[in-house]
Parts: C-alpha cells; sequence; structure tokens
C-alpha cells in the first residue's frame, strides 16, 4: 500500500526581498530560472521512492512562485505527473505576490492544475506594508484575489502579520475586516520575529514596535472576529472555512512525509530529515556531480520521531489522541511525559477531552516556551 507524500518545490526568486525576511531567495534572472527549473526536474526524476508513495498535495513556494514562466512551470508539473502517483483530489497550492497576479497568469495557474493560491497580503496599511518592504498596495490584494477567484479557483489562503512596526489594534482590525471582506477561504496569521540580517532587525531601533502585551491582544483579538464569520482556527496560526483546511501543512503536523525540491529545501521520508544544498550555486553543482541537491541527511530514532509527533501534534487544536499515540509507539504519553503534563494540566495551559491532550486557549499564545519543554 502507497503511504501519502506530500511535495514542496522551492522557487527562490523574488522581485525585491522583503526587509523581514531570513528564507533563502535572490533577484529574479531568466537564465538562472532556466538552469533552476531544469535541476527541479533533474531532481523530480532521480527521486529513487517514487513507486512508494501517492502524491497528497504539491506546495509551491518561495521567494515568490508566481514569477515562474509558465512554460517552466508546465513542464515541472507535466513531470511530477508523468513520474509520481498523484491523488486524485490532490490540493495544489503556489503561493502568490499580489504584484504578480494578472488574467493571464491567472488562466496560466488554471491551465497548470493550481487549485489552491497563498497570497502575501501582510496587512491592508499601505504604510506597515511600506515598512514591511511590500510591493503591493491595500488595493492591489483585492483586485489580485478578485482576479484569481474569476480566473484560477475560488479557494484561496491570505497571509496577514501582526506585530508589525507602527501597528495598532486600530490598523490591525482594520486588516482583519479587509481580509474578512474578501472572502477568503483560510487565513494563515504570524506575528513578526526580527530574524537575524533581515532589514528590519538590522535596523530595529529606527522602528517603534508593538509590545509583547499588545501582540497578545492582537492575537486574541484576531482569533475572536475570524470566529464571529466561521473560520474554524485548527492550529495555532490558521484558520479555514469547514473543509479549507491546509491539506499539505496538516499532514506535516501530523507527523507525515513530504519530499522538498529546490535549493534549500527540506525533507522527512523513510524516517530521515534531508536538506539539499542551500544555495542555487552549490544546489545546481550537487546534482551535476550526485543527480540530487542533497547537502546533509540524517536518520532519525524513533524517540525523536516521538517528540516531534508531540510538538507539532499540539500545535493543532484538535491535539493529540492518546490512544492513537500509544498505538503507535506503545507508550503511555501521561506516563512518559507526566511532569511536563502535570505540570501544564495543574496551571491550565493544557487539558484532557475526549482522551486528546490539547492546549487550552491561553496557552496558544506562548505554545513556543512550552512546548520547548518537551524536548
Amino acid at each position: 500500500m502507497q503511504k501519502k507524500l506530500a511535495l514542496y518545490l522551492h522557487f527562490p526568486f523574488c522581485t525585491k526581498k522583503c526587509n523581514y525576511c531570513n528564507f533563502y531567495s535572490i533577484p529574479y534572472d531568466a537564465d538562472l530560472v532556466h538552469k533552476y527549473c531544469s535541476g527541479l526536474r533533474q531532481e523530480i526524476i532521480n527521486f529513487p521512492y517514487k513507486n512508494d508513495y501517492k502524491v497528497i498535495t504539491i506546495y509551491l513556494g518561495g521567494g515568490s512562485p508566481s514569477l515562474i514562466p509558465f512554460h517552466e512551470l508546465v513542464s515541472t508539473i507535466n513531470l511530477i505527473r508523468e513520474k509520481f502517483y498523484l491523488d486524485k483530489e490532490i490540493e495544489f497550492t503556489l503561493e502568490a505576490n499580489p504584484i504578480h497576479v494578472s488574467e493571464s497568469k491567472a488562466e496560466n495557474w488554471r491551465i497548470t492544475g493550481v487549485n489552491r493560491i497563498s497570497m502575501g497580503a501582510q496587512s491592508f496599511n499601505d504604510g506597515e506594508l511600506s515598512k514591511l518592504g511590500r510591493l503591493h498596495s491595500s488595493t492591489e490584494i483585492g483586485i489580485a484575489a478578485n482576479k484569481i477567484k474569476e480566473i484560477c479557483c475560488n479557494n484561496i489562503s491570505l497571509d496577514l502579520m501582526y506585530g508589525i512596526p507602527g501597528q495598532t489594534m486600530k490598523s490591525w482590525l482594520n486588516s482583519l475586516q479587509k481580509a474578512i471582506k474578501l472572502s477568503p477561504k483560510h487565513i494563515s496569521s504570524y506575528c513578526l520575529k526580527l530574524e537575524k540580517e533581515t532589514f528590519l532587525a538590522e535596523n530595529k531601533a529606527k522602528y517603534n514596535f508593538p509590545d509583547e502585551e499588545l501582540e497578545r491582544k492582537m492575537y486574541y483579538k484576531m482569533i475572536s472576529e475570524l470566529q464571529k464569520k466561521d473560520y474554524e482556527q485548527y492550529e495555532i496560526s490558521n484558520f479555514g472555512k469547514k473543509s479549507y483546511y491546509s491539506r499539505h501543512n496538516t499532514h506535516i503536523w501530523e507527523g507525515g512525509e513530504y519530499v522538498g525540491l529546490g535549493a534549500a529545501a527540506h525533507s522527512f521520508y523513510k524516517m530521515q530529515r534531508i536538506r539539499n544544498k542551500s544555495d542555487i550555486k552549490s544546489y545546481l553543482n550537487k546534482l551535476k556531480e550526485t543527480n540530487n541537491g542533497i547537502d546533509k541527511k540524517r536518520k532519525i530514532s524513533t524517540q525523536e520521531f516521538m517528540v516531534d509527533k508531540i510538538m507539532l501534534g499540539l500545535r493543532l487544536n484538535k491535539g493529540i489522541s492518546l490512544p492513537k499515540f500509544h498505538a503507535e509507539f506503545g507508550i503511555d504519553l501521561l506516563d512518559k511525559f507526566g511532569e511536563q503534563i502535570n505540570k501544564f494540566l495543574k496551571n491550565n495551559y493544557l487539558t484532557i477531552e475526549d482522551e486528546r491532550l490539547k492546549f487550552t486557549s491561553k496557552a496558544l499564545f506562548i505554545s513556543n516556551s512550552i512546548l520547548s519543554e518537551f524536548i
């Protein structure tokens, strides 16, 4: 029986790097894009376990995958269809920058089989967008969303960010309300983190950031506003209309196997954690030498996988099924991590409902500090 697999393709080219981004990305270059996409196709051909899996999701991330030329996109996706077994109900997501969305691109994405667009809105306040280094305006988000819905697909996810320099509760609520008005099927929202070697981190003294208490209030205000409009919170930072949760991310949060193709991509399959070469030049050179872009490969133990499943499973609002955990690992979770769990049960950060261990509402904003105690 074939196991389920999520397929991720990294496209690290951008028009301009955002002020908060620490992902690997470089300026768009047509010749290099062709060489890189050829490399992706080589990786697809040479993946050794294709017959062992059925691909349930394809996710094109970046960078800005909305910059991929149509002929490169079609060639790559057709090759995936030829070489892999694909689920009939496959979820096919493409990340899009609002400034790249046009009628012709939306049509091309539809032809290619894209049935879900994840669009980086981040804010509906032009001043906040400028501080983030985004190139689109708040108006262009709505224009892009409408084109996608009319031509490509109705399944749109919007990314929103809080904790932006100068952001107030009023401006955050305005962004939430404008996002909801566009009727996306899904909303992901993350607190801005100052990552090393980013513009905002290096210039943080020049900006006035919301304090942690305001960020906490923004987070819980978001939950409240989205619930009013029937968005179900199924993960700490993700909300979807019924039947529109991200299948790709949910598969990973549930401990499923995935393959990452491209420079700086990560994979997990056959109990191995795999990382590709982190820049395009070394990635392409490695492909020439070995027919894959792998930089490091590490076999993980059952113990490490068990901890990963706890860390990821608690991120989901449904939490971890205690009977299923016991069936998979032969371990009583409440015994194995009794000290940590009892501590958080007593202070009402964890709860057990219907034989599932899960976070309480008040734990969600500080979940990372709680999860760190299980490592």
